[in-house]
């Protein structure tokens, strides 16, 4: 989507920016290394400089990672390279292991068949909170502990967040996204005040896949990936009142480039979501910038958002097509008159 339509009134503040990454596993995670390469490269772009950012899901750790001071160059070797990143603005890396570009995602929760069908049943409790949001008394304790949710864990993904990530939440706006299955809401993290989890549990929340992760304790919520609201919650962005908006929908498809038939069924809810949300920023007067996979992209991306391998070619097309979006040089423009 080029500019925003609607009336543009006269201002008197500085034009403001914000940069909202979508939902979209490991595949997700290569599509913004690309994406966010490309912008940085072409456009002259750097992330961090957006007044606010907004992730969710897989946008919540690469939003984490750009506030805590990491470059695109850093994030696209964080995704791709599978060795530690230079030294940066952060506490030092873990120490470079041969293991795969990411950490291990789905360590087996559970250890007998007993576990299984505990667990099972748990998770299927919040699978269906997930899609049925009325808000509900919170399980009692007994009950949660006999039947926990999750049949994995990331246990690898908590402990390289919690080491490349800072324990403060930073100075400037960040909002990770998050849906608490107790009252059905969405909760947006970092919004008002720095919440009391950390930076790297409230990733962690935001991350939290219905049924295959365990919810994340916040008081009396529990909160589970935001991607159970939208893939990308551009609405707050509008709301925010941001005059710039940078959406990178790693989840969703061009129109104007549509994928086959089993990759758009699998798009169609972060689409038609996402044009609920460009509705309010359109009546808002925002300029949007969406950047989203078209035909050839998806077919890179296959449907499986969670595999540990094979994503160097997804965020090679990430950029290549960011690029040539670029080209016309709307957005290099555009974010000139903001600086």
């Amino acid at each position: 989507m080029g500019d925003g339509r609607g009336p543009r009134l006269p201002r008197r503040r500085p034009l403001s920016t914000a940069l909202v990454l979508g939902a979209g596993g490991t595949v997700g995670l290569a599509y913004h290394a690309g994406a966010l390469k490309a912008l940085h490269q072409v456009a002259g772009f750097h992330p961090d400089d957006a007044d606010l950012v907004i992730g969710t899901s897989a946008g919540s750790v690469v939003a984490a990672y750009i506030r805590a001071g990491w470059s695109p160059e850093d994030i696209w070797n964080l995704v791709l390279s599978g060795t530690q990143l230079p030294p940066g603005p952060v506490a030092e890396a873990e120490p470079e292991t041969d293991t795969a570009a990411l950490p291990e995602l789905f360590a087996r929760a559970f250890d007998t068949p007993v576990d299984l069908i505990r667990r099972s049943l748990g998770s299927a409790f919040v699978i269906s909170r997930s899609v049925l949001r009325l808000p509900l008394p919170a399980l009692p304790g007994p009950v949660r502990r006999a039947f926990p949710a999750g049949l994995f864990r990331m246990s690898d993904g908590r402990l390289r967040l919690e080491s490349d990530l800072p324990t403060e939440w930073p100075h400037r706006a960040i909002w990770l996204c998050a849906v608490d299955i107790v009252s059905g809401r969405r909760i947006v993290l970092g919004r008002s005040q720095a919440p009391r989890l950390s930076l790297a549990q409230a990733v962690m929340a935001s991350c939290a896949i219905p049924g295959v992760y365990p919810p994340v304790r916040y008081g009396r919520r529990e909160l589970i990936d935001g991607g159970a609201h939208s893939t990308t919650n551009l609405d707050l962005a509008a709301r925010a009142g941001s005059d710039v908006i940078i959406s990178l929908v790693p989840m969703g498809f061009d129109p104007a480039d549509p994928p086959g038939c089993a990759s758009r069924l699998l798009r169609r809810f972060p689409n038609s979501t996402l044009e609920t949300e460009l509705g309010r920023a359109d009546r808002q007067g925002s300029h949007v910038f969406l950047f989203r996979p078209g035909a050839d992209e998806a077919r890179i991306h296959g449907i499986n958002f969670m595999r540990a391998g094979d994503l160097a070619p997804v965020a090679q097309a990430a950029y290549e097509a960011t690029a040539r979006r670029l080209e016309s040089g709307t957005l290099e423009r555009l974010l000139r008159t903001v600086a």
